[in-house]
Formats: structure tokens, sequence, C-alpha cells
């Protein structure tokens, strides 16, 4: 240690050295030349005699500084600032080199924080690594021959292991794993409370909420930010209604987590009192939820009752876990499995049943639950490896471009090798240079990463004030923005670094003053430049035939015939019973905001409905002519003028309207394809059709006269495939009314009537919040952005690739016509006409698209295969997508050439002659 601080003194102190190392050559000089003087030598013949004596006084230096040590340190110093005066004298190449890597590198940055934020991110919570979920799976969930008779909650369909998975219990399923407290320290249930209506202080608002079970904190190892948080005591029937908010929601409601203890709120029209804060940045266990309100999860707001805990098919609570210290998955996953198998059989009421019975899986649960990854997970994948090949595409280009820069500095480094400098040594110095490029890039690829998550979030969240998928620039995404900067610096630095220290000393000193040696060769020979174009080329053609695909996709989606008019039309969502409206006053309610609604200037007409067409999605059991319920049709409940409002065509019959209210007779109009489905080629006007009521009270299902028939419309979305639908009056008793849309067609931008909607609906009830509002275009664009995001990111990525190609091929081709200067002068001394000079070069080109086309070809047919399942309307080998993609590319480079190639054909011959 001391003598790392003696050296870093010397360091220090390095001018004054030099000082002192030169005064004590110069004194063994003058002694030297002393002594020979006195021997009879002339002055001058002395001073000869004394450095001879001497010996090389540079070298003397250099032995004298490497005995000082930090030789490494000093050549480092040396090689830095050589490299900063050649980026600095060269600015056009340094530019273009920066430009390029801080491209390559920004958007693999922004892309892995994206990544890191879905499937690499820990729960912010005490020891994540010891949290299990708690999920199973089964062959299959098919209703009637599953153990779940209903359901509140996701499963999804498992393609890794085929059948179906599921992440919700029973509750009584729940109860048996809290008896074993030999795995677990502690175990807890969650279930999303969805949009709750909570008034702060009168004033209301949607907030999203979580229920809880008693241990949900104590097992996630959560402190309070302020007063307490849920307890077992809390989640009982019958105990004090509590609630635990998150901080931003405190620091925006009651101006600080202290201030928040204590108040009391109403969640749905049920009063509570504010327990405690959560932590800031704790936001819960799941990544795409991060819920505002948590509650307990015996708080019955929805009016179920005891029975959702009792029921032991009745599959709607998610469970986690955590294990004790010393138990590892496996160890859980044997003690649990066999119980929760015997559990389950249990409650088969069939033989179907027990053939089919789920099998419990433990998974890890550091990083919560994995709904956002489901999502998001597949095309993240997709954008890091288009991301990667602009990164690919861009190093090639800084690997060409410094090829290129290689030739005209062959004699300097010939100039360098031949006066004694090692290889390694140049090679250092080489590298030190193309890592100071890519730290430059590396650096600004950060700051363009910074925007880039932004602009990211901002088009995969589209407008949705909900969205939670946040990315940051951590640390682990700065490090690797570090490495990735470092690793292209080598990989792009080591190939122009070894041609140039594997030169031929004497040939390169003879080189013309263009840096091209002397002896005579053809534009045909094959060197790495050309080898990096084409695989520039290649991956060029991969990048535009996944954005042709895309765009495709895009434009096959946008011309979907939606069977209604998508413009000039705005939604938005009520929901009165959590404010506390009730039956049969909630159908008045919502009547008369409908009329109000209509009496604002410029609205032309409008209607309501439980669900919006392209969100909907409820299902129903019918019956027609005692036929068996039909569990394939969907239902809306609408308003009247629903049809008239979104100019949905009435093929037969009439639309709901005025006459259809409560008591009256129960009608419904159908859809073209519910009536070709449900009765053929008989007229279903005037046909009876009966909607099961529930199961448990048959009484409450209802008979319906068909009235009339409308158009195909598309229903839950454009994906989905055309579906058979009943549209039922919304105030005519079935089902119970709870939310309603309002469809508000306008006569110029809906957006404008917004406004005059929270100003009538807060003079109607000022406890009714508003949610939801969008335009029926934004909400179509919603449900299709994953497509918008790709065909958007594709574009710009191919481009961009596309750009970076030709600059490389512009590169080349520059380089090739500069070297050639002499020969294209002889040629043409000798007759060569212009367009014969520009055909020679223009053929090199050519040949190296058409290469690179070859080969990218059948690697974009494979590649595309990978991307089939986010296509729609398209296949994989699409012609059109890689006919235009291979004519992008093929024009491109060609244009690319032809600017070098037409200046060379512009040479004046005696120049050219006159250039060596």
């Amino acid at each position: 240690m001391i003598e790392f601080f003696r050296k870093l003194k010397w360091l220090v102190r390095r001018r004054r050295r030099e000082d002192e190392l030169q005064e004590e050559l110069q004194f063994h000089l003058e002694e030297e030349a002393e002594q020979q003087r006195a021997d009879g030598a002339s002055v001058e013949d002395a001073r000869w005699a004394a450095r001879r004596e001497l010996g090389n006084a540079r070298l003397v230096q250099e032995d004298a500084r490497s005995a000082w040590g930090w030789t490494m340190m000093e050549q480092l110093g040396q090689d830095l600032r050589y490299a900063f005066r050649t980026i600095a004298g060269n600015r056009m190449f340094t530019v273009l080199v920066v430009v390029s890597l801080m491209l390559g590198i920004g958007a693999n940055t922004a892309i892995y924080s994206f990544m890191d934020a879905i499937l690499l991110r820990s729960l912010p919570v005490s020891d994540p690594g010891s949290l299990v979920v708690l999920n199973w799976h089964a062959k299959s969930a098919e209703w009637g021959k599953f153990v779940m008779h209903s359901i509140n909650g996701s499963t999804y369909d498992d393609p890794k292991s085929g059948g179906t998975t599921g992440g919700i219990f029973p509750y009584p399923a729940f109860e048996v794993f809290q008896e074993d407290d030999s795995v677990f320290s502690s175990v807890f249930a969650h279930h999303p409370a969805y949009d709750l209506n909570v008034i702060f202080n009168g004033n209301a608002d949607l907030e999203s909420g979580e229920y809880v079970s008693g241990d949900y904190f104590r097992g996630l190892a959560v402190a309070p930010a302020a007063g307490r948080l849920i307890i077992p005591d809390d989640d009982r029937v019958g105990a004090p209604a509590v609630a635990v908010i998150n901080f931003v929601l405190s620091q925006r409601r009651f101006g600080g987590a202290a201030n928040a203890v204590g108040q009391r709120i109403l969640i749905n029209n049920v009063p509570f009192v504010v327990a405690g804060v959560t932590p800031p940045g704790f936001f819960g266990v799941d990544p795409g939820a991060a819920p505002d309100v948590f509650l307990p999860i015996h708080a019955d707001l929805n009016g179920e009752g005891l029975g959702r805990y009792q029921d032991r098919n009745y599959y709607w609570a998610q469970v986690m876990g955590r294990l004790r210290p010393g138990v590892n998955l496996l160890q859980a996953q044997a003690v649990l499995g066999p119980k929760f198998h015997r559990w389950v059989a249990s409650t088969a009421g069939t033989d179907v049943e027990r053939a089919n019975l789920p099998a419990l899986k433990i998974d890890p649960g550091a990083t919560g639950l994995d709904s956002l990854r489901r999502e998001y997970s597949k095309p993240l994948y997709v954008l890091i490896v288009l991301v990667g090949l602009i990164l690919a595409i861009a190093c090639a280009n800084v690997a060409n471009l410094l090829l290129s820069r290689a030739g005209a500095r062959r004699r300097e480094m010939a100039l360098r090798l031949s006066v004694g400098a090692g290889r390694l040594r140049v090679v250092r110095q080489l590298l030190t240079e193309s890592l100071l490029l890519a730290s430059l890039g590396g650096t600004f690829g950060v700051l363009f990463a910074i925007w880039g998550v932004r602009f990211l979030t901002l088009l995969l969240g589209n407008g949705q004030a909900n969205f939670t998928l946040h990315a940051e620039l951590n640390w682990h995404v700065l490090g690797a923005a570090i490495a990735l900067s470092l690793l292209t610096g080598v990989l792009f630095g080591l190939a122009p670094a070894m041609q140039l220290t594997h030169v031929d000393v004497i040939s390169a000193m003879r080189e013309t003053r263009s840096g091209q040696p002397a002896r005579r060769h053809t534009f045909w020979r094959i060197s790495l430049r050309h080898v990096l174009v084409v695989a520039q080329i290649a991956l060029s053609l991969l990048m535009l035939v996944a954005a042709g695909l895309f765009v495709r996709t895009l434009t096959n989606l946008e011309s979907i015939e939606v069977g209604f008019n998508r413009e000039n039309l705005l939604l938005f969502e009520l929901d009165a019973r959590k404010a506390g409206h009730k039956d049969p006053e909630i159908t008045t309610f919502y009547g008369d905001l409908q009329k109000r609604f209509s009496s604002i200037p410029g609205v032309r007409d409008v209607t309501l409905s439980n669900q919006s067409l392209i969100e909907a999605g409820y299902g129903l059991s019918l019956a027609i002519h005692g036929k068996p319920p039909e569990a394939a049709n969907r239902m809306l409940l609408i308003g009247p003028g629903f049809f008239r409002t979104l100019q949905i065509p009435i093929l037969a019959g009439r639309d709901i309207d005025e006459r259809d209210r409560p008591g009256s007779k129960g009608v419904a109009v159908v859809s073209e394809f519910f009536a070709k489905v449900n009765f053929g080629d008989e007229n279903p006007l005037g046909q009876q059709v009966r909607l099961r009521g529930n199961p448990k009270h048959p009484e409450t299902g209802r008979d319906m006269e068909i009235v009339g028939i409308c158009k195909n419309v598309r229903y839950g979305g454009l994906k989905d495939k055309a579906r058979p639908v009943i549209y039922v009056p919304y105030n005519q008793g079935y089902p119970e009314t709870l939310q309603m849309v309002y469809e508000l067609r306008t006569k110029g931008n809906p957006l404008r009537q917004v406004h005059a909607v929270r100003e009538i609906v807060h003079r109607a009830d000022p406890l009714v919040p508003i949610a939801e509002i969008k335009t029926q275009v934004a909400e179509i664009d919603r449900t299709i952005n994953q497509e918008i995001v790709f065909a958007e990111l594709c574009t710009g990525f191919a481009m961009l690739a596309l750009v970076i190609a030709c600059v490389g091929l512009y590169g080349t081709v520059s380089y090739n016509v500069a070297g050639r200067t002499s020969e294209i002068g002889i040629r043409m001394a000798l007759g060569a006409q212009r367009g014969n000079v520009v055909g020679m070069i223009l053929s090199q080109v050519i040949v190296m698209a058409a290469v690179g086309l070859a080969i990218g070809m059948p690697v974009a047919l494979g590649a595309s295969r990978l991307v089939e399942s986010f296509l729609f309307g398209i296949k994989p080998n699409d012609p059109l997508a890689l006919g235009v993609a291979v004519a992008i590319l093929f024009s491109a480079a060609v244009l690319a050439g032809y600017a070098p190639a037409r200046r060379a054909s512009r040479i004046d011959p005696m120049v050219a002659l006159r250039h060596e």
C-alpha cells in the first residue's frame, strides 16, 4: 500500500520529475564532454563522444520512466490524447460512427429497460426470493368437465405444457394451504377489486383496488409509511371496515401519508377508515395492477354474502406464500401437491370431473404475478431481436468505415512499425480509438434511451390512464449499456486493428497518396468491406420484411368492416350503483341522463349500453323453442336509439325505442348471424326466446320477443370471429343493471363535448364519477395497439437499418473510387465513356446487393415464421411484403452506389494522372 501511494505521488508530480530527469541527463552529457575535452578533443567532438557514450537519450528516458512504474497508465494517457486528436481531426467520420452507435446502443438500452421491468425486476419487498405463487394445471377447464363451476379470475392456455393453467382457487382451498405451517411461514390471498368509487371529502373518483387477506402485508414483509397495514383481525366478518391506500394516493388526496391515517372515506357508498399507507414504490404483487386501495378480502362490497367464501367450486382467490427458511420449491411441491389433490378430488361431482382434476403447481414468486409478462414478454423478445439487428448493422457499418479509413493510415502504421513500435502496442492504440468512439456512442445512446423509454411508454400505454408498465434506467440497465458499448468497441475495432498491424512495411511505404497499393488489381477483388456490406444488406432485408408484415397486418385490421360508423362517436362509462343508486331507480337515473346529454349543442344522437361493442364479451345461455341452452350467443344491454346512434342498419323489424320500458313486454333485436345460427331459414321476427336466469334462482329468467334483425357488427374486438349477438333493453330487468357506457354521436370533434358531459353528470349526482372517456376510433386503436406499435417501430427500425446499410455501401464504393482515381483516369484517357465507367462501378454495387438479397431471402422466410402469431390476414411468406422489401432495398443500394459512380465518371483524366 505504501508503494502504491509512493507511485501515485510520483504520478502527481510528473512534470517536476520530467524536469529533474532532463537535468540529470544534461549533467551526465556535460560531465562526459568535459572529460573528453580534458583528453584533447575539440568541443564538437567532445559533445558527439558524450552522446555516443550515453547512448539513445530517448531510450534512456523511457527506461527511467519504466523504473518509476505506472507505464500502462502513461501509455493509456498517450493513447487517449492521440485518440482524441484523431477523432477531432475527422469530424464527419466521428459523427457517422457516433450516431450509428448511438442509435444502436440507445435502442437496445431502451428495450432492455422494459425487459428488466417485466422479466427481471423483483418485487420491492424484503427477501423476494422466498416468495412463491400457487397455480394449478389441468388438461382442460371446459365447462361441464371441470370442477370449476363458476369463475372470477383468469385462466390461460399454457403453450409449453398444453392444457390450461390458472392462478385462482376457491377460498376453502386457500384455507387448506393455511393449515400446513411446515412449508410456509405465511400464506396470503388476494383478488382484484378493479375500479372502486372512492369518495374523499365529498369528491368522487374511480381508483383501482385489491382485496387482500389478513396475512398479505405480513407475508410480503412490508412496513407502512404511516399508520398500520391490514392484519388478520381486520379480515373477518363483522370487523370494523378499514382500508389501506398507497403512498401516491395519500399525497394526491391528503397532502401526505401522515395526514391520511384516520380519515373517513366512502368506497362504493360503504364507509371505511384509512388505517395506514403503503410505502413509496410498493405496487402489490402484480406489476400490471398497482392498486390504489387495499381492502380486507372479507369486505363484501358486491353483496355476494358468505357464498363465495364457502363455495368449493367457485374459483376466484389468488394465493401466494413465503417459504420457511431451508424449504425449497421441490419440497413445498412434494408436501402440498398430494394434499391439494385429495382436497380437489373431494369437490368433483362426476366421473368426468374426477378424470380431469387440476394439479397444484408452485412457481417462484420473486417477480410477482406473471400477467404482465404473458402480455408483453413475447412482443419484447421480438423487439429485442430487431434492435439487436440494428446494432449488428451499425457495428458492421462502423467497422466498414474504420476499414475504409484504415487504408489511408497504412503508411502511418507502417512508419510506426518501421521505427520499432510493437504490433501489440499499435493494436492497443487503435482499440483505444475504437473504445473511445464506442464510449461516445454509448453516452449519447443512454441519452437517446431515456427519450426512447418515454416514447415507448406512451406508445405501449396508448393513452390508458391505468397503464402500469413504467420502465426506467436503473443500475442494471446502465451496466448493460456500458457492457454493450465496450463490447461493440472491441468488435468493430479489432478487425481494422489486426489488418493494419499485419501490413508489409516495405510495400506499404511505397503506396500512393490515396492509401492504395501501387500494384494493379480490379474492382472485383473481394475484401472484408464487401463482406460487411453484404451482411448489412442481408440483415436489412430481415428488418424490411418484418416491417412489411406488420404494416400489412395493421392495414388488414384497419380495413375490417366494423358494421357501424366509428367516426364522431364519444364513449364514457358511469357506474351509479357504486354511488348508492338501487333498482329500479337506477334505470330512471340512466334514462334521465340520456335525455340531458341529447340537449347538448352539437350532439346529434345519444344512446347507452352496458358495454361498448368493441370491448364487449358477455356470454349467455339461450333457449329457443325448447332447444338445449346455447352458450355461444352474446348479449348486449342497450338503450333506446342504439342502432340509430351507432348507425347500424336494421334489416327487418324495428329498433328498440322509448316504448320498450320497465313493465312492458320483453323484446330483443338479433344480428343476422344470430338469426342464421339459431333459426336457419326460418323468419325469427315474432319468435320467443328465453334467457336463462341464475341457476340457483331459475325464476329470474326472462321471455322476450324478437322484434328486429340488424346487420352484423364486430363484437368483442377486431380479431374475433363473428358471433351471434342479441340486443336487449337495459331497463327491462334482466340482468341486473350495473355500469353503463354512453355513446354520443356528435357533429364535430367528440372530445369537445367532454366538459358539458361532466357538468351534466355532476349536477345529476356529484358522487358518480366518469371513467374511460375516449372516442370510438381511439378505442378501436387500443384493441390493435400491439399491431400499431409493431408496425411503427419496425418501420422506423427498418428505415434506420436501410440508411445505415446505404451509408456503409456508399462509403465502400466511395473508398474504391478514390483508390482507383488514376486507373479511371487512364480508362477515360483511352476512350472509355462516362456511361461505361458508371456501369462498371454500379455492377459491383448490384453484385453486392444481389448476394446480400440471396443470403437474406431464405433467412427472412425462416425468421418470419417466428412472428406468425402477431400477424392477421396474411401468411409469413406474404409475397407482397417480400417483394416490396426486396425492391426497396435493391433500389436504395443502387442509389447509394450511383452518387460515387457518377462522381467517378466526371474525373478529369489529366487531374487523375497527376494524382500520384
